[in-house]
């Protein structure tokens, strides 16, 4: 089941969620006097055309991205009839949630990137509504791959509330690095100067509080299990942090994926800060210097995300492989 293209899921599901609940809650701080006649120009003249430029991209690399995971996952499951027999069994589990979830979920993201490209027409209330749902059903797939982790009692690795809660918040870190990056490349960079910048701020969070989840749950682990299961909990955990897996995890995950990104965003929000300027008055210099920095972190936290379902995949099945037999 955890093949390659089972870790290429988890991340895709997780990253395109993390896309679709940052672009949901953009569009809902959108504020009302100006949400009303950019509907009516169906986004293609004064505020409606800059907003467009800035989350359409958003939506579409998001919804790209939940397609491809779960093409990742009809390849991985080999028969995709597999998948459909489990959606419609009746039986509720974090498998067929989130399956229903992440449908629904890419379904009302190609709904709402019809309207952003001026193909439907909705009221304001209807498109609101539109994204409070994306914004939930985002959260659901973000966090139910944790979940369906969690629930395999069989390998311990997997086992405790810190892993869900540490995929919900890696997804969004994605979904924020995601809408940042888009954003390095077109002219969005200048015109929402300032909710980029918050959107850093809002990353180093996301960042500081998955580096305290990933403690709380490699600490956590090794201590769990009383039973001859814990052999593998314990070799697990210490192929991430001194075994043939800690080069990927202290130099990969840790230092690329979350120190260099932080540290980046520190100093772009520090700048920031200390010189405020409205987006006109940006010098090509201080411009090209922001548009590398958020091109920067926003790879540096991607490449993290993918690495920490790699890593989470990789040091629970090898263990298991060694002490099966055992059990």
């Amino acid at each position: 089941m955890f093949s390659e293209l089972a870790v290429g899921y988890l991340f895709l599901g997780g990253a395109g969620a993390g896309g679709c609940a940052v672009a949901a809650l953009l569009s809902l701080l959108i504020d009302r006097d100006n949400l009303t006649p950019a509907l009516q120009a169906q986004f293609r003249s004064g505020e409606g055309r800059l907003f467009r430029a800035f989350l359409s991209p958003l939506l579409v690399a998001s919804l790209g991205a939940l397609l491809l995971g779960v093409a990742c996952l009809l390849a991985d499951l080999g028969q995709p009839a597999r998948l459909l027999l489990l959606a419609f069994s009746g039986k509720i589990t974090h498998l067929t949630v989130g399956a229903w979830a992440l449908v629904l979920c890419a379904a009302d993201a190609a709904l709402l990137l019809l309207v952003w490209r001026g193909a439907a027409r909705i009221t304001a209330a209807l498109f609101r509504a539109a994204n409070g749902l994306l914004l939930a059903l985002a959260l659901v797939v973000a966090l139910y791959t944790g979940l369906l982790l969690s629930s395999m009692t069989a390998v311990p690795l997997w086992s405790g509330a810190a892993l869900p809660a540490l995929f919900l918040v890696s997804a969004l870190s994605c979904g924020l690095a995601l809408a940042a990056g888009l954003a390095s490349v077109t002219e969005a960079a200048r015109t929402f100067a300032t909710t980029l910048h918050r959107l850093q701020a809002a990353d180093m969070v996301a960042i500081a509080l998955e580096a305290a989840l990933v403690a709380a749950w490699l600490a956590w682990v090794p201590a769990a299990d009383a039973t001859a299961t814990a052999q593998a909990a314990s070799q697990s955990v210490a192929q991430l942090v001194s075994g043939p897996l800690a080069p990927a995890f202290w130099g990969g995950f840790v230092a690329v994926g979350m120190a260099l990104p932080f540290c980046v965003e520190a100093v772009a929000t520090a700048a920031w800060s200390a010189r405020p300027v409205a987006p006109g008055a940006i010098t090509l210099r201080r411009e090209t210097w922001r548009r590398a920095s958020l091109a920067a972190a926003s790879l540096s936290v991607l490449a993290g995300g993918f690495l920490l379902r790699y890593l989470v995949v990789t040091a629970a099945l090898q263990p298991i492989s060694v002490v099966a037999p055992l059990l």
